[in-house]
């Protein structure tokens, strides 16, 4: 079977953004045609919410305060490597911590 769309933990490219981004929204979510990604980006210090990412071909940190909305359904995309389940549990603690109540 052929992915229609990214999945959670994907890095992909998006046609005319610069970083890559990780895919950070559920596949329900993202079979509706629309993914959420955080940008993937060198050369900035680690911390709460700027988690390591390291895959085959990417290595970088994720900025979970700068969540993105893309459509994809009429946007090209492409898949170009993925995380590990642990990376994006990771990932994803951080992002729900921006949205808990105290």
């Amino acid at each position: 079977m052929v992915k229609k769309y990214p999945e959670q933990g994907d890095i992909v490219t998006i046609e005319g953004v610069s970083h890559k981004l990780l895919v950070v929204s559920n596949q329900t979510f993202n079979d509706a045609g629309g993914i959420v990604v955080c940008p993937i980006v060198k050369n900035i210090e680690e911390g709460a919410l700027h988690i390591p990412v390291d895959s085959a071909r990417v290595k970088g940190t994720a900025v979970c305060e700068q969540l993105k909305f893309f459509q994809v359904k009429n946007r090209s995309f492409r898949v170009i490597d993925s995380i590990s389940f642990f990376q994006v549990t990771d990932i994803s603690d951080a992002i729900q911590g921006i949205f808990e109540f105290i």
